[in-house]
């Protein structure tokens, strides 16, 4: 953002705005950055300090946009937002009025007040110092993520990490669970190379295309297999981007070449996983025979307690290893797929908790997981659909206000994919794409649960922005 100084040498009111905007925008990122940082989230102060202060930058930065005078085609993200924001609050006092707690008001005021509305606001469209800055702090987590997962294969993670960095069967588990790491790591792998390309030194374009290898490793190891899909589709349509020009042969060059980029990368990361498996079963195999050694020879020597204590321990690496080659909570790919690891059942129990309590469809519910529990046969802490969870939590208003922002995605990104030959905008289009496909099995987007806030964030940011970029063609 260009500065320009009047006469006396100070700032002019547009530019003391603009800094406003940005140290807002600042102040969000820096708590965000906490809350990935505290991989226990301290006990909840993170959550915490994410509920009850990010309304602050959020609503600062409302104030100020509302002093700037932005051409009436940038105004509509800011309006959308408000829109939104009122349609939650007015479904927030009746869940007050029925004696229902209210639950994630500071994320949703900072996701739709701040986040969608940013890059028209900020006038941030052209040079877009927001979203890279957010794109700078994802980058930053997957580069975290992969760490964690270097220290876990080489056994030398801290033991204040253990908890919460480890493996899930033979999944790589960290930010709570590893379908959540399996989505940080698709965000950072895409914007590993989205920022490649937009970067103008050699070294720095190196440094980021070679970031995306590990990283893209460490979700293999995930093995979320609709992430992978989605990481290698991504990965895929960044490679047509790049190849497709004029005429029918560079298009069916790029189609190919998207085509190979796919099939090798998924064939890569099941080769990983695969690798990872057969490394943990070897291990434990290993662990138990040294164990059953340990025992027997202790056996010729030792009291009857000692006998008792180590018949108790030989037990344990066969029943580690028998662990090791489950996949908790997984079948395999085939078998899955009808059934989408389970979730279609999920989603008849909601649809049964739906009828059975009309009143959620108009006004929503702040308790979810008691509804469906009632109907699932497991227990169940959410719809594991963002629209679905919408439509809970807000009832018939939020599922549209939900159908419209993907509309307005899925639009944008088609229009900027289609007209815009610039790999960094492709990139965020694509990542906005694949975050709605994440979306489809998980809550992650539009009601902006506290725990998956930060996806929201970088979701609303980037269709701000591709809302922006669709008129340009490049």
């Amino acid at each position: 953002m260009k500065l320009h100084w009047n006469k006396t040498g100070a700032l002019t009111p547009r530019e003391r705005i603009g800094r406003v905007q940005f140290a807002c925008l600042l102040a969000v990122l820096l708590m965000e950055l906490a809350f990935f940082l505290l991989e226990d989230r301290a006990s909840g102060v993170a959550y915490l300090l994410a509920e009850r202060y990010m309304a602050l930058p959020a609503m600062a930065f409302l104030g100020a946009s509302l002093c700037r005078e932005l051409p009436r085609k940038d105004r509509l993200p800011l309006y959308a937002g408000l829109a939104v924001i009122t349609l939650f609050f007015c479904i927030q006092v009746l869940h007050q009025v029925l004696e229902s707690e209210a639950k994630q008001v500071g994320t949703f005021l900072c996701a739709y007040a701040l986040c969608l509305p940013f890059a028209a606001s900020a006038e941030d469209a052209r040079r877009q110092r927001g979203l890279k800055w957010m794109a700078a702090l994802h980058l930053a987590v997957g580069v975290l993520l992969t760490a964690y997962t270097a220290l876990l294969l080489a056994g030398t993670l801290p033991a204040c990490l253990m908890d919460h960095v480890k493996w899930d069967g033979g999944r790589l588990y960290a930010m709570g669970h590893p379908n959540i790491c399996a989505t940080l790591l698709m965000i950072s792998v895409a914007l590993s190379l989205g920022l490649a390309a937009a970067c103008r030194k050699r070294w720095v374009r190196i440094t980021l295309a070679v970031l995306a290898v590990p990283q893209f490793a460490a979700l293999s190891l995930t093995n979320g297999r609709t992430t992978m899909i989605l990481t290698c589709l991504l990965l895929g349509g960044l490679a047509f981007c790049a190849l497709r020009g004029r005429g029918w042969k560079r298009f069916a060059l790029a189609l190919l070449a998207a085509v190979v980029v796919i099939a090798a990368t998924f064939g890569a990361s099941r080769a990983v996983y695969s690798w990872n498996q057969t490394r943990l079963v070897n291990s434990a195999a290993a662990a138990q025979t040294a164990s059953e050694t340990e025992t027997g020879t202790g056996n010729e020597t030792g009291t009857e307690a000692e006998t008792e204590a180590a018949i108790e321990t030989e037990t344990e690496p066969a029943q580690t290893s028998q662990v090791l080659v489950a996949e908790q909570y997984q079948g395999t790919l085939a078998n899955d797929f009808k059934t989408l690891n389970g979730r279609t059942e999920i989603w008849k129990s909601a649809l049964a908790g739906l009828e059975e309590n009309p009143r959620v469809k108009f006004i929503g519910t702040e308790y979810v997981e008691m509804i469906l529990t009632r109907y699932a046969p497991l227990p169940v802490y959410h719809t594991h659909n963002s629209w679905l969870e919408a439509l809970y939590r807000m009832g018939l208003p939020g599922l549209a206000a939900a159908l419209v922002i993907t509309a307005m995605t899925v639009w944008s990104a088609a229009v900027v994919l289609w007209r815009n030959n610039d790999l960094w905008k492709s990139c965020v289009a694509l990542l906005a794409l694949c975050l709605l496909g994440c979306a489809m099995l998980e809550p992650y987007l539009f009601v902006v649960d506290i725990s998956y806030f930060y996806l929201d964030f970088l979701f609303l940011m980037c269709l701000g922005y591709l809302w922006q970029w669709r008129g340009e063609k490049v």
